[in-house]
């Protein structure tokens, strides 16, 4: 029902000291952290760090944080 778009970027400021579930209006579906993929099942579990790198799908049209996060 819509268009998505898988983005890899570093993370951002705000997004530090996070989980993945509380960190982006998208959804994290994995991090590189020091070396290690940090997979989606430990979005709650995760705290983002400075020089992660997430990978992250969200709305083309820029719409909220998803349900179910």
């Amino acid at each position: 029902g819509g268009q998505m778009v898988l983005t890899e970027r570093p993370a951002a400021q705000d997004e530090i000291g996070k989980t993945m579930a509380m960190a982006t209006a998208g959804v994290i579906v994995q991090i590189h952290s020091n070396g290690r993929a940090i997979p989606f099942t430990e979005r709650h579990r995760h705290i983002i760090q400075p020089g992660d790198l997430l990978l992250v799908i969200s709305s083309a049209h820029g719409d909220e944080k998803a349900e179910g996060q």
